[in-house]
């Protein structure tokens, strides 16, 4: 790592330490979110066997995924097999988790559809409407719903513009998106769901079939 550290300029070490503290916080490097993660992110793909020999030391790596124009801090698969919880994982709210689903499902609809849209965009609606699949009683106020989305943008996994309540309101979903779950973990909380929904339905048809005989 010092011979890295001693061949770099000063303005390389600046982007090196600007770079790795956006990892630690935010997780996620996503390079068309705006001109400094622009230069961060090609920084990290230029010195990525620095980056990975820096964070090594602490059991992470760096991965690129360059179709989607992201980088993001791993732990390493070897240190992974034996336990039970990944550190560096978030442990989300059961509506925090419900909402990310949501979301996650909202993209990939968006990629299945071949959107040219540079951004990928939902509304406030859309987002209720795909909630509403999973029986969701109590939907969060305007409140309740700005702090679960800032939660994700400060992971960078989307961005919000404007204010919840504002008709031009829109959440801005980034590549980032598809590598926030773990995707069998999210196949089951679907599957999960899709009992849960189909479950209510049986359960109206079978009132509904009630009622019809005793109107008879």
């Amino acid at each position: 790592m010092n011979e890295y550290w001693e061949a770099w300029t000063g303005s390389e070490r600046e982007s090196f330490q600007r770079a790795c503290r956006n990892f630690l916080v935010k997780t996620f490097l996503v390079r068309d979110k705006d001109e400094e993660s622009r230069r961060n992110y090609f920084f990290v793909v230029r010195n990525l066997e620095a980056f990975n020999t820096y964070f090594g030391y602490i059991g992470f790596e760096v991965m690129l995924d360059r179709d989607n124009a992201v980088a993001m801090l791993r732990n390493k698969p070897s240190l992974m097999e034996n336990s039970k919880r990944q550190s560096g994982h978030r442990i989300l709210r059961k509506m925090e988790s419900l909402v990310l689903c949501c979301l996650w499902t909202l993209y990939a609809e968006r990629l299945r559809q071949g959107t040219l849209a540079q951004k990928i965009t939902v509304t406030i609606p859309e987002l209720r409407f795909e909630m509403e699949k999973y029986d969701i009683r109590e939907m969060p106020d305007k409140s309740s719903m700005n702090a679960i989305l800032s939660l994700f943008a400060q992971y960078n996994l989307l961005d919000m513009e404007g204010r919840i309540g504002d008709e031009n309101f829109r959440i801005c979903l980034y590549p980032s998106m598809q590598f926030a779950m773990d995707r069998e973990a999210f196949a089951r909380f679907a599957g999960d769901a899709g009992a849960r929904m189909h479950g209510r339905q049986d359960s109206e048809e079978g009132e509904e079939e009630e009622r019809d005989e005793s109107e008879e």
